[in-house]
């Protein structure tokens, strides 16, 4: 099982928090376009991820609040027939919501920094700060200390993931 803490919030431009994430020692790991199906699980969230040049996957994971971050648990298993398991799914527990995005992600440390352009949704960073082999304590600060570099160590976390926002937000938006 995959542990991480995420910080999330609205961009307002990715393209000047880009060369901000690359002005400090990142290493640019891809750019590509993800759709995920979120599926009315009854315990915790299930989607199937389905990536540009990639294996699809398949993602089980639970969030909890951890001073003012999210700390994620999650279990990630590869799918290779998506269509089949995609029809299970959808078959036993139904659809959600549908994301799309596409993302650029950078790494620093143990953080890897996502900047998502969301459809209907716009622009947003994540970071995620891997904890596995370290406290939360520990991780917290990494994470931090990549908030402070971008400069965005005063702007307020998003707690809810993209498919509660894309629930929320008002109809025909």
């Amino acid at each position: 099982m995959a542990r991480w803490l995420e910080f999330k919030a609205v961009a307002p431009n990715l393209v000047a928090l880009e060369e901000r994430v690359r002005d400090f020692d990142t290493d640019f790991l891809y750019e590509r376009r993800e759709q995920d199906t979120h599926f009315n699980f009854p315990d915790g969230l299930l989607l199937l991820r389905q990536l540009e040049n990639a294996p699809a996957e398949l993602i089980t994971y639970q969030r909890s609040a951890y001073e003012g971050l999210q700390l994620t648990e999650a279990e990630v298993a590869e799918v290779r027939d998506v269509r089949e398991v995609s029809a299970m799914l959808r078959g036993r527990f139904g659809v959600r919501v549908e994301i799309e995005k596409t993302r650029k992600t950078f790494q620093w440390r143990a953080t890897r920094i996502h900047l998502d352009q969301v459809y209907r949704l716009g622009m947003f960073v994540e970071l995620t700060s891997a904890v596995d082999g370290r406290d939360e304590a520990e991780t917290a600060v990494e994470l931090r200390e990549a908030l402070v570099r971008l400069g965005m160590e005063h702007v307020a976390s998003e707690l809810r993931g993209y498919a509660e926002l894309m629930l929320t937000q008002e109809p025909g938006a």
